[in-house]
């Protein structure tokens, strides 16, 4: 097989037949799967072989097997292939510009706040192909290929704009069985009980009890939870007290499975918002996503 360019790199074909015979186990269900005549899939991946220096496959009397190098090889490649697949799909939508927003939304805020509204979004917008993933913790506007981000954070980094979605306010939340005192708790009484600590913001329960005035030290016991809604569930299961968004609670408290054991609020430094860079955010289809997103939910005072 010859070299496709000075680059040491094997043909997609190629890479792509192994990864359907390494999935199919059979060069029969691979030729058929491709398109292809067992013998062109047979030459396909004996060229491969050829190329890496080892075997990757062996035949056995039920079919194919990767050799332990295949196993290895496949693992790396599989990866490879679907980037290479994901970046071949961002470069075709961006030949289409106007007509597909790529965005990125915090798991439980996207599920619970942003979602409702960007569905929204998208039936006004019919002419918009709005393509929607989620992320967990900082993100990198600039780095991520996306066009725009809903964000938690203090601001938006150097070279992008940012429009303030929602504050954070969070309240002390637990099982109206988890304590026999009487609401409002004061900080005191509270880092008296078992408390359901957040992975992303592991200081917010010390930083609310001291803004009630207890003394608190850090790190402080508990259990801790990577999602919002994980330490909610958590809680309506009476295992602690957690401090969770207004965006989130809601439903509990309507339904009495969770009860406030204080109305004062721990305002978090920082927000949700809307991050897009500077060059993106002169575009129409972003112009048009800021405007919804805003004048939807103005932000509380």
């Amino acid at each position: 097989m010859k070299y496709p360019t000075q680059r040491h790199l094997p043909s997609i074909v190629n890479l792509n037949t192994f990864e359907v015979i390494a999935r199919r186990l059979s060069i029969t269900a691979a030729a058929d799967e491709l398109g292809l005549t067992q013998s062109a899939v047979s030459r396909q991946l004996s060229d491969l072989e050829g190329f890496v220096g080892v075997a990757l496959c062996r035949r056995t009397t039920s079919g194919m097997e990767l050799t332990v190098d295949g196993a290895s090889y496949l693992r790396r490649v599989r990866t490879l292939l679907d980037e290479l697949e994901s970046a071949t799909i961002a470069a075709s939508m961006g030949s289409m510009p106007g007509k597909i927003l790529r965005l990125s939304v915090p798991t439980t805020f996207g599920r619970l706040w942003a979602m409702p509204r960007l569905c929204a979004f998208a039936i006004a917008h019919r002419q918009i192909q709005l393509d929607v993933a989620t992320h967990t913790g900082p993100i990198s506007m600039r780095d991520s290929g996306l066009d725009a981000a809903i964000v938690y954070c203090e601001g938006p980094e150097p070279g992008c704009v940012a429009d303030l979605l929602h504050p954070l306010h969070s309240f002390p939340l637990a099982a109206p069985t988890l304590s026999r005192l009487a609401a409002p708790l004061t900080g005191t009484q509270m880092a008296a009980l078992p408390l359901l600590h957040q992975s992303m913001v592991p200081n917010s329960w010390p930083a609310y009890l001291r803004q009630l005035g207890a003394s608190v030290e850090v790190p402080m016991p508990g259990a801790h939870y990577g999602l919002l809604s994980l330490a909610l569930t958590a809680a309506e299961a009476g295992l602690g007290v957690a401090l969770v968004p207004d965006y989130v609670s809601a439903s509990a408290l309507q339904t009495g499975r969770l009860v406030k054991l204080n109305d004062k609020p721990f305002i978090s430094p920082r927000s949700y918002f809307l991050v897009t860079t500077n060059e993106r955010a002169k575009a129409p289809v972003i112009q048009s996503l800021r405007q919804w997103l805003t004048s939807q939910s103005p932000p509380s005072p």
